[in-house]
C-alpha cells in the first residue's frame, strides 16, 4: 500500500505555487513600501516556507485594519471632542508665538494639525538613567491627589517594579483612581498573581494586545512601546526608561544602561492624557467620560516650549518619522542623534546625508554591540555610506545605548520613546517630546558630549578594511531591515 506522504506529495508543491501566487499579488495590491514588499518577496525566496508563515503571522495589513478598526471609532468620537475642549486655543497657532522658534516653524505647524500643539506654560526636568528617574517618579506618585495613569512597555515585578506597585495599590486603597496599562509583549513575564493582586487593591489595570503565542513574542507588530506616567494631571514622565531593575546601573546587572528620560510639569502633560486615554479606551473597548479633572486648570509651571507628539499603527500621519525629517532637515550647524537602533527609512537616511553634505555637522551614536545581532548587523550596513557623506559615527562602549536623543543647533531637542527604525515609524506606538528652549538643549548636548568620552569613532578608511563575510552579512540583514 502506498503511504500516506506518497498520496499527497504530488499535490504539495502544486498547492504551495498556489499560495505563493495568492500571497505575491496580494502583496503587490495592497501597494505598501516598494522596500517592504521587496523584503517580503525575498523573504519567501529564501525562506519558502518559513516567509510564508511569517507573511500570514505578521505582514497582512488586514490585520491590522482588523485590530484597529473599533480603535477608529473611538478615536474619531473622542479625539475631536478632546481638542474642542482642552487643545482648541493652543492648536490655533499665534504667529508671535512662534516667531522665537522661526527655524522650526514647519515642525511646529506640521505637529499641530496632529493633535501636538504647542505648549508655553511647562517645566521640564532631563533625567539621566534610572538613577535619577525613579526617585523623581515615586515622589511624584507618592503626592498624587486625585487620579495616577501609568502606561508602560516593560513592567517587570522586580525591585523597582515592586516598590512601584505596592505605592500604586497603596494609592488605590487610598480612593485615588489609579489605572495601569502594560503591553502583552514587552511585560509579558507578569504573572497571573501580579495582576490578581493589583486588581484585588482597586487598581485598573489592563493589557496591551496580549498574546497566545509567548515563542513568537519578540516581534510581533503593533506593540505598546510608550512610556507614560500622569499624576493628577498636571506632572507627566515619557522617555526611554521601562520599569525593570536593569535601568538602575546599580551593579546588581552586570551592563551599564545609558537612558534619557524627562519629567514634565505644565499644559504638555495635557497631551500625554489625551494619548493615555486613547490607548485605554481601546483595550477596555469602550468611551470613557473626560471629566475636567484629568484636564485640570494650571497655575504658572515655567516657560519651557514642549510639543508632545505620537505615532502607531492607527495614526493618519507617520508624524514622529516625518518630525524627524523636519527637524533634520532645519539644522543650520549641527545635528546629534542618539539611538540604541538604527534602521532608516529611505527618506530619514536621505535627510542624514544630504545636510552632512550641506555644510552641517552630524553625529550619529549607537551601541558598540546592540541586543540583537540581525538589527546590529542591519544598522552597520548604512555606516559606510554615512561616513561617505561626512557623518561622524561614535559607538559607545560603556555599555547599552537606550537613549532615543535628537539635538539640533542649539535650539532644538527631541526625547522619547521612538528609535529611528522601521518598527517605530511604521508598527509601534510610540511618544517624543520635541523641546525649544536653548537650556534644555544644552543639557542634552552636554550629556551627548560626555557620552562621546565612552565612545570609540569610526574613520571610513578602517570601515572599509572590514572582512567579506561581514560586510555580506550586512547587506544581506539589510535586505530584511523594513521587517525588522
Amino acid at each position: 500500500m502506498l503511504g500516506v506522504w506518497e498520496i499527497i506529495s504530488p499535490y504539495i508543491l502544486p498547492l504551495y505555487y498556489v499560495i505563493i501566487f495568492f500571497v505575491v499579488i496580494n502583496l503587490l495590491l495592497e501597494n505598501r513600501n516598494p522596500l517592504k514588499t521587496h523584503s517580503y518577496l525575498m523573504l519567501l525566496l529564501l525562506l519558502p516556507i518559513i516567509g510564508v508563515a511569517i507573511y500570514f503571522f505578521f505582514g497582512q495589513h488586514q490585520r491590522k485594519r482588523k485590530v484597529f478598526a473599533k480603535r477608529g471609532l473611538i478615536n474619531q468620537a473622542f479625539g475631536p471632542l478632546y481638542a474642542q475642549e482642552h487643545l482648541d486655543n493652543q492648536t490655533r497657532v499665534n504667529p508671535q508665538v512662534i516667531k522665537p522658534y522661526g527655524q522650526f516653524e514647519k515642525l511646529i505647524r506640521f505637529l499641530k494639525n496632529d493633535l501636538s500643539p504647542l505648549t508655553l506654560n511647562n517645566s521640564v526636568t532631563v533625567l539621566r538613567n534610572g538613577e535619577e528617574k525613579f526617585p523623581q517618579m515615586m515622589n511624584a506618585l507618592r503626592e498624587a491627589k486625585d487620579h495616577i495613569h501609568i502606561e508602560y512597555y516593560i513592567f517587570e515585578d522586580d525591585g523597582i517594579g515592586g516598590a512601584v506597585t505596592d505605592l500604586l495599590m497603596e494609592k488605590a486603597k487610598q480612593g485615588i483612581e489609579v489605572r495601569m496599562l502594560v503591553d502583552g509583549v514587552g511585560s509579558l513575564a507578569l504573572k497571573k498573581s501580579f495582576f490578581k493582586k493589583l486588581k484585588a487593591s482597586g487598581v485598573q489595570l489592563a493589557e496591551f494586545m496580549p498574546v497566545l503565542f509567548p515563542s513568537f513574542t519578540s516581534k510581533i507588530n503593533y506593540r505598546d512601546h510608550r512610556k507614560i506616567l500622569i499624576v493628577d494631571g498636571k506632572v507627566g514622565f515619557t522617555g526611554g526608561i521601562n520599569i525593570s531593575d536593569r535601568y538602575i546601573n546599580n551593579h546588581t546587572h552586570p551592563e551599564y544602561w545609558r537612558d534619557t528620560h524627562l519629567m514634565i510639569e505644565g499644559e504638555a502633560v495635557k497631551t500625554l492624557q489625551f494619548l493615555f486615554f486613547l490607548n485605554w479606551q481601546f483595550v477596555v473597548q469602550h468611551e470613557l467620560e473626560t471629566a475636567d479633572k484629568y484636564f485640570p486648570e494650571l497655575g504658572h509651571f515655567g516657560d519651557h516650549c514642549v510639543q508632545i507628539n505620537a505615532s502607531g499603527p492607527d495614526w493618519e500621519l507617520a508624524s514622529i518619522m516625518d518630525s524627524f525629517l523636519i527637524a533634520i532637515t532645519s539644522a543650520r550647524t549641527k545635528v546629534r542623534i542618539a539611538t540604541p537602533y538604527f534602521i532608516p527609512t529611505e527618506s530619514i537616511l536621505d535627510a542624514i546625508t544630504t545636510v552632512s553634505k550641506s555644510d552641517v555637522k552630524v553625529e550619529l551614536m549607537i551601541p558598540y554591540e546592540s541586543d540583537s545581532w540581525i538589527v546590529q548587523a542591519a544598522s552597520l550596513s548604512f555606516i559606510e555610506e554615512l561616513l561617505a557623506a561626512g557623518v561622524s559615527i561614535y559607538f559607545y562602549q560603556k555599555g547599552f545605548l537606550h537613549s532615543k536623543v535628537i539635538a539640533i543647533d542649539h535650539s532644538f531637542a527631541s526625547v522619547g520613546t521612538a528609535n529611528m527604525d522601521y518598527r517605530s515609524f511604521d508598527l509601534n506606538h510610540e511618544v517624543n517630546a520635541y523641546l525649544y528652549d536653548e537650556d534644555l538643549v544644552e543639557t542634552l548636548i552636554d550629556q551627548f558630549e560626555e557620552d562621546k568620552k565612552e565612545c570609540i569613532q569610526i574613520t571610513l578608511e578602517d570601515w572599509r578594511k572590514r572582512s567579506l563575510k561581514q560586510k555580506l552579512k550586512e547587506s544581506v540583514c539589510r535586505l530584511l531591515a523594513p521587517l525588522l
